[in-house]
């Protein structure tokens, strides 16, 4: 006993390593770029992450050290042979560069990781993480591209060239759609292509890497199996700047011996067989599809062997896919089936030699996203006979296709179609055709396209089905869930799940409605990404649709609606959508702490400032959407505008301005401040009435943006508050803004101290409202409307989710300090809830806050990740009554600080567990 007391006394003094390993803290969750073990990192100096995971209060990084090796046997040995960091002073632990030799391209690389405490203890290594590299330099790559003997359509040559036709008024390119469509009717035949090459392995593997751009779309296999489980692969870019391409490890599916290489080639964005409205069909990369492949095997004696994509390959056209589109559907014919066709010894008799093809313009770059797969299943619920065939209706709204299960003889055709909005696809839509080869119950899953569902149609059955021949497969991109929230309200924590279902459908890589357009409209990013940005892990797919912006950006800073793609949309526009070039890397920067994008996307900022300010004088932008889908219209009514757009300019120039300073830009930081507080001046001039506190005509959104901006004098913002409230109080509690004002409304009300007011217009059961929208119109999915109508989308839903994170649960970023380093604890305890539990996974660890009313107290139960502080805004200024943990809150020595301060308790903090009660007779009787 006295020896371990002794032991106890000598590790605290003198910092022994091994006494902390049993005890205080440990480095756990390492990621490289966003992920856990990633391969396919295309970077020289990837960036490396961690948590720290521990049980005391106050905990701070004050150093750490990083090794890096090309074997993990290597580290047992603490041998860094690729990168020893040394032990480094910083308190940082996300996004660290690294530093050590040039990385290899297809090479493995093994890391851990330690940290010391702030007062020199340090912890054990972490577990060993890993990487796998892709191709560092494009001149690594040692393939051809290659392709089938398929050629455009002539169709798609005349739209072609129509690629610089420009920014004709949507209603000349309405006009075209129409001529297009009546030209479609023809086109039935649009095949998968079909590649093969075999190849002789004769050493053991260590290990292997398989790295392949297949356009539009591919599916690649070894030995007849399925690299991978993701689907539609690669995510659309534009072609003519980046392609992305995947690298897969292969290892396990080789085989000494002969071996085979199946690829089969879906046509995507890449060759639109079928046209768009939003004139997808004009892009100039518009081609066949086409591959190139390597395939790295190393062996275990040193050795290497690669297999590429050359003129030795064979394909097929002749396949079971004879049609594919992504807006479309696919024909599939199953006497075409081909038994072994991607395993070793296929007799490929019929086979054609792979044609040279030419290179994509853009530029190959790894592809970094969260993998669209299937996540789920529905069942069916109703089946009802309609003329020729039958209606079956799902359990409710899903992105991806139905899976049937189909009986009849050979040659029997069947179609499957899933009725929805059509309208800008210019010819067949979401149809799918089965040739049924007969004998037998047959199952077949669609592979390069994908729907959005609620019903589906079947003819060509010469019986009745059952319920459960129909299965709705769910298909959109995996994100881990980051977020959890719950609270008192039933109706609240159903409006939730439905968000999270709806958000979940809307992104096949990136945003989009998965019905009608499939189209990334970039003002989605105001309406939904702290919706996103809470409830899942999704810094990679902003990152690549802001990059995506980048890529379209005009010589002059104009940036179309819509990215990637080819609408240039002049009239569907406005500085709340185009303007998300500069609104979403900041959102990024503030969320995630990635300072990486703001740098990446400066340069553009100012493009898009400058643009806006050459197209309106004397600071006012007339030109834009404005609040889209306002209560009762398309346009808006109710807010004018030249307001909504003018505010844009202005948010638009102030984003610049702090990003100029974060970037060390001292002289861009002043204009572009002096710019922001200009329009600033000629808004109000404009826009506001300082006699009465009105703003334009007088709506919710006149008068709850200029405060949420904080462009309000400030000797007028309770006046233009007064004026808000008996606004919504006016409108009987409903909601009245559309796309541009509802993202802010009920946080923005909440931050003005009339949270119960933000929940009353939440709680609004009748038109219009949440409630309304989900429950009263026969649906449980949030749609583009308040009307309940056109398609399932998130961004009126959006406000929601922001709101039960930031303000009712109250966790928030600190904008001081991006990516939660310190968090804020700020809930609304509004009197319409008696409990509430939030929790955020940040890239720091796990945010908790959790509230509850119980008989005279609050209680309010907190968790802030180790590496972090806090402040918390506790609901009064009377410090003597509260407590933590059963503890006085003065002198104690847990806090930083604790100061009363405008009727609330602010507590400065370092990380830990906090159980505050508070006596809530004094707050509220």
């Amino acid at each position: 006993m006295r020896n371990a007391i002794l032991l106890l006394f000598l590790a605290v003094i003198f910092h022994f390593p091994d006494f902390v390993d049993g005890a205080a803290f440990h480095v756990v969750n390492l990621k490289c770029e966003h992920a856990e073990n990633p391969v396919g990192i295309d970077i020289a100096n990837p960036r490396l992450s961690w948590n720290i995971e521990t049980a005391q209060r106050n905990w701070i990084q004050s150093s750490y050290q990083i090794l890096v090796a090309t074997d993990s046997s290597k580290l047992r040995q603490d041998n860094g042979e690729i990168w020893d960091s040394g032990k480094i002073a910083s308190m940082e632990c996300l996004y660290i560069p690294f530093l050590g030799k040039p990385l290899s391209s297809l090479q493995k690389y093994w890391w851990k990781v330690k940290v010391w405490d702030k007062d020199g203890l340090s912890c054990e290594w972490s577990k060993v993480s890993n990487w796998t590299m892709a191709m560092v330099s494009s001149s690594e790559w040692k393939g051809s591209w290659i392709t089938s003997d398929l050629q455009l359509s002539p169709l798609q040559k005349e739209l072609k060239a129509l690629s610089d036709f420009g920014m004709e008024p949507e209603d000349e390119i309405w006009k075209l759609s129409e001529v297009i469509r009546k030209k479609t009717d023809t086109i039935t035949y649009a095949p998968a292509i079909y590649l093969r090459k075999e190849f002789t392995s004769n050493h053991p593997v260590k290990y292997a890497v398989a790295n392949i751009c297949g356009l539009g779309l591919n599916e690649l296999c070894i030995n007849g199996s399925k690299v991978s489980r993701e689907l539609l692969n690669p995510a659309y870019t534009d072609y003519q700047k980046r392609v992305f391409y995947q690298s897969y490890d292969v290892t396990q599916l080789l085989q000494t011996g002969e071996n085979a290489i199946g690829v089969i080639l879906g046509n995507g964005w890449f060759n639109l067989v079928i046209p768009h409205v939003l004139r997808y069909y004009a892009a100039d990369y518009i081609d066949t599809p086409r591959l190139l492949f390597q395939l790295d095997l190393f062996y275990k004696d040193g050795t290497r062997k690669t297999v590429i994509s050359d003129n030795t390959w064979e394909f097929t056209t002749d396949g079971p896919i004879r049609f594919n589109n992504i807006l479309s559907g696919e024909t599939y014919d199953a006497n075409k089936e081909m038994d072994g066709w991607n395993k070793p010894g296929y007799p490929a008799t019929s086979w054609k030699l792979a044609i040279p093809a030419e290179a994509p313009a853009g530029s190959l770059e790894a592809q970094y996203l969260n993998p669209v797969v299937i996540t789920d299943s529905v069942k069916a619920i109703s089946i009802k006979a309609i003329k020729n065939g039958y209606s079956i209706d799902l359990e409710k709204e899903i992105t991806g296709w139905c899976r049937v299960k189909l009986k009849g003889e050979k040659g029997t055709r069947i179609i499957v179609k899933y009725p929805g909005a059509g309208s800008h696809t210019l010819g067949r839509y979401q149809t799918y055709e089965y040739i049924l080869k007969g004998g037998k119950t047959e199952t077949p899953d669609a592979k390069f396209s994908y729907n959005g569902i609620k019903s589906v149609e079947i003819y060509g059955l010469n019986y009745k089905p059952e319920l459960t021949d129909f299965t709705g497969i769910m298909v959109h991109t995996d994100f881990p869930e980051t977020g959890k929230f719950s609270c008192s309200n039933d109706v609240f924590n159903d409006l939730n799940s439905i968000l999270l279902h709806t958000m979940r459908n809307y992104v096949v890589h990136i945003p989009n409605d998965p019905v009608r357009e499939k189209a990334g409209w970039t003002q989605d990013v105001e309406t939904a990404f702290d919706a996103y940005a809470y409830a899942f892990d999704c810094p990679e797919m902003y990152i690549k649709w802001q990059r995506d912006f980048l890529d379209i950006i005009h010589e002059n800073g104009y940036v179309p609606p819509v990215a990637p793609g080819r609408f240039d949309g002049p009239t569907i526009n406005g500085p709340w959508w185009g303007g998300m070039i500069v609104y979403l890397p900041w959102k990024i920067y503030t969320h995630f702490g990635d300072k990486k994008i703001l740098e990446e996307s400066f340069a553009a900022m100012k493009k898009y400032t400058g643009y806006l300010s050459s197209i309106d004088s004397n600071y006012v932008v007339k030109w834009g959407l404005g609040d889209w889908l306002e209560p009762g219209s398309v346009r808006p009514v109710m807010t004018p505008v030249p307001f909504t757009s003018t505010i844009g300019y202005y948010n638009t120039a102030l984003i610049t301005s702090k990003t100029a300073g974060i970037l060390g830009f001292k002289e861009d930081a002043a204009y572009y401040s002096a710019l922001a507080e200009k329009i600033k001046v000629a808004f109000n001039n404009y826009f506001f009435n300082p006699l009465t506190g009105r703003y334009a005509k007088y709506s919710q959104a006149s008068q709850m943006m200029p405060l949420y901006f904080n462009l309000t004098p400030d000797n007028k913002r309770q006046l233009v508050l007064d004026n808000l409230v008996s606004k919504i109080e006016a409108d009987s509690n409903h909601v009245g803004t559309g796309f541009v004002g509802t993202p802010l409304i009920l946080t923005a009300l909440s931050d003005l101290g009339k949270g119960e007011l933000a929940y009353n217009l939440a709680n609004q059961r009748t038109y219009p409202g949440w409630y309304d929208m989900v429950f009263n119109h026969g649906t449980k999915i949030f749609k583009e409307d308040w009307k309940g109508g056109k398609v399932q989308m998130p961004p009126l839903g959006g406000s929601l989710g922001y709101w039960f994170y930031y303000s009712l649960a109250g966790i928030q970023p600190d904008p001081s300090a991006p990516g939660f380093k310190i968090v804020v604890i700020r809930p609304d305890f509004v009197p319409g809830l008696s409990w509430v539990k939030g929790e955020y996974k940040s890239l720091y660890g796990t945010i908790k806050s959790q509230w509850k009313r119980e008989n005279d107290n609050l209680i309010l139960n907190i968790e802030i990740p180790p590496n972090t502080s806090a402040t918390i805004y506790l609901p009064t200024d009377q410090i003597a009554n509260i407590t933590e943990n059963g503890n006085s809150l003065i002198n104690n020595k847990d806090f930083t600080s604790v100061t009363p301060q405008n009727g609330k308790t602010v507590i400065q903090t370092g990380s830990g567990n906090y159980l505050f009660r508070i006596k809530i007779l004094i707050l509220f009787f």
